[in-house]
């Protein structure tokens, strides 16, 4: 018997999908066909937030019970209309894919990537971030702490002049980021998250630590602000995570942080399609609000 394939009409474009019935979450017995379905039907929500973005892809080709793989190069047999990006590093250059149109998510999902990782930088200008990340990881399953956190810089960050806006991460944690202007290149952008981090720190040390030692957390939320370093990524809006229950990264309203039921994995793919009709995507406008960083900076040091 010859392997089975099912082909898909996405934005004009045939994409096959090998072996749709392979459980890629076995538990839950969500195929790879189930999986390829739920990002053709939300890439509407989820491409503008891909677009013109050097994308990491986390591949799982036997299921999340299997070891995945890190893919950054983008595979000669990608079609045309998976975008490519040439990306200068210390080690050489990188071609990433980018996911510019809905059949490019779909084919990506095809090729078995269950993760998307988008770096906070577009092709124009690969040295400028177009947003500052701090990613609240807890280190126990207390999420009271991780939305203290939140709540903490929903407060701060506009009395520097930014507009903060917030997701799920899928995972445990939740990420508070601000769309920026592109004025600082990663190193500045970095280092004023560096500088939010330790304010929260300051703020609160009971509940917060900067230690990249997982030993020394204890049961503190690690407030990591490296994601906004040259090359470094964050799960993008709408991606589904390696773990048990297909959670999704989804972007919430500030109010929601009132919702009792709220954790990290709220949402997974079978249940978010169902928000998204009632609700649209909270980050649909987020660029919209990009302030300057500079002078975030500067009101920022006078605290």
């Amino acid at each position: 018997m010859g392997k089975a394939i099912t082909t898909l009409e996405v934005d004009g474009q045939s994409i096959e999908v090998t072996s749709p019935n392979k459980l890629l979450y076995p538990d839950e017995k969500i195929s790879k066909g189930e999986l390829v379905d739920y990002y053709r039907d939300v890439a509407g929500f989820m491409v503008p937030h891909l677009t013109g973005r050097p994308l990491t892809l986390h591949c799982f080709p036997s299921g999340i019970a299997a070891r995945g793989y890190f893919q950054k190069a983008a595979q000669e047999h990608f079609p045309a209309y998976v975008h490519r990006l040439a990306v200068a590093s210390h080690s050489g250059e990188t071609v990433y894919a980018v996911a510019d149109n809905a059949a490019a998510l779909v084919f990506l999902a095809s090729q078995n990537c269950l993760v998307f990782h988008p770096c906070n930088v577009l092709r124009d200008r690969l040295d400028r971030p177009d947003l500052v990340i701090i990613d609240l990881d807890p280190s126990d399953d207390d999420f009271a702490k991780v939305r203290h956190g939140a709540r903490l810089l929903r407060d701060l960050l506009p009395a520097l002049g930014l507009v903060p806006f917030v997701k799920t991460t899928g995972s445990r944690g939740l990420h508070v980021v601000a769309p920026i202007h592109r004025e600082l290149d990663c190193d500045g952008v970095s280092e004023f998250a560096r500088k939010v981090a330790q304010y929260l720190v300051a703020t609160d040390p009971m509940r917060f630590t900067m230690d990249i030692n997982k030993k020394k957390r204890g049961d503190r939320v690690f407030v990591d602000y490296l994601r906004n370093g040259q090359a470094q990524t964050v799960v993008a809006p709408y991606s589904a995570r390696a773990i048990p229950c297909a959670p999704v990264a989804v972007p919430i309203g500030w109010d929601e942080l009132d919702d009792p039921e709220l954790d990290a994995r709220r949402w997974h793919i079978r249940n978010v399609r169902e928000r998204l009709r009632d609700l649209g995507d909270p980050w649909r406008d987020i660029h919209q609000h990009a302030r300057s960083l500079a002078d975030a900076g500067e009101t920022l040091a006078s605290l």
